[in-house]
């Protein structure tokens, strides 16, 4: 098919073209008043020629002109050009740092079957830019979330918060017993070294705090789930950006959390119950308050579980917390399992002493440098008056 190019028309390209090659779009409104009295086949023809162009420094600005126009939108222009040759991740990481109304509109589109592709690629993209963020904090900048925030409609922004949590916990995986002994490394780096986490929660997170909870805490519960370094961060970031809507949401959760540990009888969700309730209770800069927070939550949780469970899910529970010392890295932590009363029901009180003594003999091991060492494996006798 071939179309008359009018002398207009030509003179348009030539300035979107020289547009494009400059960092500096100095004169906007002039070149838009020009795209505004192009008809619908010129309009065509320029989006068409655009996509053929070599993407340079001002082709941001230049597309996004063409967006707000209709002339052209980002999901259209990454379509066409994702089977090329072009650098299609150079001009991704170009959408979120600036004319961020270009990122915007492939996370619109990116939840359309149709743009599966698109959404694998932003993925790639937004995973790039979290890593890089990882290797290089100081270059922190998150300015496209804000515009997100104030752009998308709520379901569609629920689920780019949803997709951003899912990324990061995928930046580091590690197993569980792993992460028992980077526990406060981990937290220390979050509080210190991280800034995007932060950023996370005040630009996109702040009003969905309660459904970004249950999203997160619903993927560290997956089966064979490795992402703990970054759900622990993202949830002591949460609960200590805004511990009024955390608090009483995390005490629920884990009350609830507790009963269903006692019903399945499953080792790895009391493991999960103990490292969950430790990031949610280390909102303080001092981590003798925040120590003492894990006590409290302790003592009125674990320490009154009487009043709660029957006397046969009180028995499962202490079951599981024996088989879980093991585990345990931590001095401090293993303090305040040792030394906080445990409630019991009637013909309880022998399983509680010996969770008792088996926490002691683990913290003994930890103090003489035997971390690495099953509890079970090595012999230490107690003498009690």
């Amino acid at each position: 098919m071939y179309y008359s190019i009018s002398n207009s028309l030509k003179l348009i390209f030539n300035q979107l073209k020289s547009n494009t090659q400059v960092a500096c779009f100095s004169q906007r409104f002039e070149f838009i008043e020009l795209l505004e009295t192009l008809n619908a086949t010129e309009r065509y023809l320029l989006a068409a020629s655009f996509c053929k162009l070599p993407w340079d420094v001002g082709s941001v600005h230049v597309l996004a002109v063409l967006q707000k126009l209709r002339i052209l939108t980002a999901t259209e222009f990454i379509s066409r050009r994702m089977y090329t040759n072009q650098n299609i991740h150079l001009i991704l990481n170009d959408f979120l740092e600036q004319e961020y109304e270009l990122i915007t509109n492939l996370i619109i589109n990116a939840n359309f079957q149709s743009f599966s592709e698109i959404k694998d690629l932003l993925e790639e993209c937004l995973e790039n830019l979290f890593k890089d963020l990882l290797s290089q904090p100081e270059f922190n900048n998150l300015n496209y979330l804000s515009c997100l925030k104030t752009q998308l409609p709520v379901e569609i922004l629920l689920r780019a918060i949803q997709t951003h949590i899912a990324i990061i916990l995928k930046l580091h995986q590690a197993d569980i017993r792993t992460t028992f002994s980077k526990f406060s490394a981990w937290i220390n780096e979050g509080v210190n070294d991280l800034k995007f986490p932060k950023d996370l929660y005040e630009k996109l997170i702040y009003d969905y705090l309660e459904e970004s909870l249950n999203y997160l805490l619903k993927l560290s519960t997956e089966e064979n789930f490795e992402g703990w370094k970054f759900f622990l961060i993202i949830l002591q970031t949460l609960s200590s950006s805004n511990n009024k809507v955390t608090g009483p949401f995390m005490h629920k959760y884990l009350k609830a959390r507790i009963k269903q540990c006692a019903s399945v009888n499953n080792k790895e969700t009391v493991m999960h119950l103990l490292l969950t309730a430790r990031a949610f209770t280390a909102t303080d800069m001092d981590i003798h308050k925040n120590l003492n927070s894990y006590a409290d939550w302790y003592k009125a949780n674990i320490g009154e579980m009487k009043y709660y469970l029957k006397p046969e899910e009180f028995q499962t529970i202490l079951h599981l917390l024996q088989e879980c010392i093991d585990y345990e890295m931590e001095e401090d932590y293993l303090e305040i399992h040792s030394t906080i009363v445990i409630s019991p029901p009637v013909l309880c009180s022998k399983i509680v002493h010996a969770y008792k003594n088996k926490c002691k003999q683990r913290l003994k091991q930890i103090k003489d440098g035997l971390q690495n060492v099953d509890i079970n494996e090595s012999i230490v006798i107690e003498i009690s008056n």
